[in-house]
């Protein structure tokens, strides 16, 4: 009976996320974002992503933190592959992106950051709720359980499911992208076995990025 709850939460989270994601092409957000917004889009991220991935990992394992991999052992030297790994691909992207000469406008993200300007501590809270939030479930929930059944191929699904929610930016950069670091995020999850691998890569890729476009962008 619990892990029939446990699947139905799954379920409705799923169903949540990508109904906003179907929502965005009928309604322009970037029209209506404040910082108020904002707020309460991390606030909805953390209830509707982060909550549900506890209630699920009690429920369908009956414990929390082990089976979503929140681990103490070698949560620091996950936590530094995790830095280098995210240094590294973004020298990679800003290179392939300055070969290519590819210029994108992205009015969404360009308001966010004009936020960011006026409230500085969000520079610090959005790479915080997002990565913590989006990690346990893509990483911790979805991908674990495809991994029991597809092993190592459950990297590519999971990352492919992860870019379908990213659609709502409407730009082939913030989707090609977040699949790409999707794959290499999946990848520190299977390898070093610690969910503090791909939220540490995820919060200086999210930081590292938000930081150079409010002082340089």
């Amino acid at each position: 009976m619990k892990k029939i709850i446990a699947n139905l939460i799954l379920v409705f989270t799923l169903f949540v996320i990508y109904s906003s994601v179907a929502i965005s092409f009928f309604i322009d957000f970037e029209a209506e974002i404040s910082s108020q917004s904002l707020m309460f889009a991390l606030i909805f991220n953390f209830l509707i992503i982060f909550i549900p991935s506890i209630l699920f990992a009690y429920l369908y394992y009956g414990e929390i933190w082990n089976s979503l991999y929140f681990r103490k052992e070698g949560a620091v030297k996950s936590i530094l592959y995790g830095f280098l790994s995210t240094i590294i691909f973004l020298f990679l992207q800003g290179a392939f992106l300055t070969i290519i000469g590819y210029e994108e406008s992205n009015p969404l993200a360009e308001k966010i950051v004009e936020i960011v300007k006026r409230n500085s501590f969000l520079l610090f809270l959005i790479p915080i709720i997002s990565s913590i939030s989006e990690e346990t479930f893509y990483r911790g929930v979805i991908q674990n359980l495809l991994q029991k059944k597809m092993g190592i191929y459950s990297i590519f699904l999971t990352s492919l499911i992860f870019a379908i929610a990213h659609i709502e930016y409407k730009t082939i950069f913030q989707i090609l992208m977040p699949f790409l670091f999707a794959l290499l995020l999946g990848f520190l999850m299977y390898k070093f076995k610690n969910i503090f691998a791909p939220i540490s890569a995820h919060f200086f890729y999210n930081f590292l990025s938000l930081l150079v476009s409010v002082f340089y962008g």
